[in-house]
């Protein structure tokens, strides 16, 4: 089958979430047999070699499935014979409601919004990541029984990572790292993390977070002067805190994972984190590294049922800093790197990409609905207009 793969994110050594997403997949659904390109934003280039073949110029005619978030189509896609298997992991509208308000956000808002009536007259499948995902998407596409919601999360490589360690600059050789891997965005909760290791006081833990900005052009999560004023806000300086100035190449990221003994993701309660899975989680999986995380999400029932590492109430600094504690010694990292070993196989690009592979040759497997009164909807979605506040 002839499958196009679209992100609007930038593919290339260097890349976040959604862009190593749409990769692993193409190559995924390439090694299942099928003919693959994938399409990516300006300034995309094959991450590593053996992969699809990418293109700046989606070849919607030439397609016999497209696969891509919904934020990520043109309104024209919805047309057509193709199937349409709309990738619905990211909760783009969920994140966008965490964000500061602004003019930017209101608009991106109300675009990704348009795309829902759309979705729900022409999706021949949604890939969904755990239940809370097929329960939003299943609100908003009501009518159309039997849509499959085929479960297909984030994953790993089909290989362990290469052992090698790199070294962390301004690291002390014999402390421990915990590593916030990833962007520090609106919906995320580092102040909790570092408070929590205020409360760990001498003991010799190094909190690395990245302060680079993210790929693709947009702007960094938080800066290495934020990260300094919020450290010394809670009594903490280097190397108790220590910022991660570059962006790590994909294929150079077991060097950081590796140097780690524990990966941290905390967040503030909200709708993002209730239909989150972390990539980054799945990373601390690849390379054997404990967690710790905040309650809510589905890396976090995961992590709960593997055993992958600890689980916290959101905001709680006291739990955090005994999590922390008791995941930095000895019994916990051998009980938790045991689990994931022990479960990492199942994550595989390989094995996740299975619902999918499977489906294809049986879609579309109910009818679609009429394009004219979705995109009536999606156009009254565009143009609403505004409610201007009484001064």
């Amino acid at each position: 089958m002839n499958i196009l793969v679209v992100t609007d994110d930038v593919i290339a050594s260097t890349m976040a979430g959604s862009a190593t997403r749409a990769w692993e997949l193409a190559r995924s659904l390439q090694h299942a047999g099928h003919e693959v390109r994938l399409s990516a934003a300006p300034g995309s280039e094959p991450p590593a070699r053996g992969g699809p073949v990418m293109t700046h110029r989606p070849p919607w005619s030439w397609a016999e499935a497209v696969i891509a978030p919904p934020w990520s189509l043109p309104p024209r896609i919805f047309v057509g014979r193709h199937l349409l298997i709309v990738d619905g992991v990211t909760p783009l509208l969920a994140e966008l409601d965490a964000m500061p308000p602004s003019t930017v956000v209101t608009r991106r808002r109300r675009t990704a919004a348009a795309r829902l009536p759309l979705v729900a007259a022409r999706a021949d499948a949604i890939l969904t990541a755990g239940p809370n995902q097929v329960k939003w998407w299943s609100e908003r596409i009501r009518g159309r029984f039997g849509l499959p919601y085929l479960n297909v999360p984030f994953g790993i490589p089909d290989q362990p990572p290469p052992p090698e360690v790199g070294s962390m600059p301004s690291v002390p050789p014999d402390w421990a790292v915990v590593l916030w891997w990833g962007g520090v965005w609106p919906w995320l909760d580092l102040e909790t993390l570092l408070a929590a290791r205020a409360r760990l006081e001498s003991a010799p833990v190094s909190v690395v977070v990245p302060t680079s900005e993210r790929p693709g052009g947009a702007a960094a999560g938080i800066t290495s002067e934020v990260l300094h004023r919020m450290s010394r806000a809670h009594g903490l300086k280097p190397p108790q805190v220590v910022a991660l100035e570059q962006w790590v190449p994909y294929q150079d990221r077991h060097l950081v994972l590796n140097r780690a003994s524990l990966v941290a993701v905390l967040h503030r309660s909200s709708e993002e984190a209730t239909l989150s899975f972390r990539t980054r989680v799945l990373d601390a999986v690849w390379a054997g590294v404990p967690v710790l995380l905040t309650e809510g999400g589905e890396a976090a029932r995961q992590t709960r049922e593997c055993g992958w590492g600890g689980i916290v109430e959101p905001g709680n600094t006291r739990a955090a800093a005994s999590a922390m504690a008791l995941l930095l010694g000895k019994r916990e990292q051998a009980r938790c790197r045991a689990a994931i070993s022990h479960t990492r196989e199942q994550w595989t690009w390989s094995r996740v990409t299975e619902d999918l592979v499977a489906a294809l040759d049986e879609l579309p497997a109910v009818p679609r609905r009429r394009l004219l009164p979705a995109t009536a909807r999606a156009a009254s979605i565009l143009w609403r207009p505004r409610v201007r506040k009484k001064p």
